[in-house]
């Protein structure tokens, strides 16, 4: 099974490119043929980050879920990305 991992970004928000660069890390350390990695730009699908309930930037969807309102630290997106694997 491919977890859908959804990374909500702008571009004015500088903890984006620094959230981008730890998850694109994560995901080839973890095995990128296990993920479906997808940049969300906020302001070009706004409907669909409401919906998920993004408040702000960066946050973090997975399988078409809110999981993060913010980026973690590497050691517990690193967690998330596991525990989801597992599932």
């Amino acid at each position: 099974m491919t977890v859908k991992v959804e990374l909500f970004t702008s571009n004015i928000c500088s903890r984006c490119v620094q959230a981008k660069a730890l998850l694109r890390d994560l995901v080839d350390e973890l095995g990128d043929q296990q993920f479906e990695l997808r940049f969300v730009d906020v302001v070009e699908n706004l409907d669909y980050a409401v919906e998920l309930g993004v408040l702000a930037t960066p946050a973090l969807g997975v399988n078409g879920e809110l999981v993060c309102h913010s980026i973690p630290g590497k050691r517990k997106l690193r967690e998330i990305l596991m525990e989801q694997l597992a599932r």
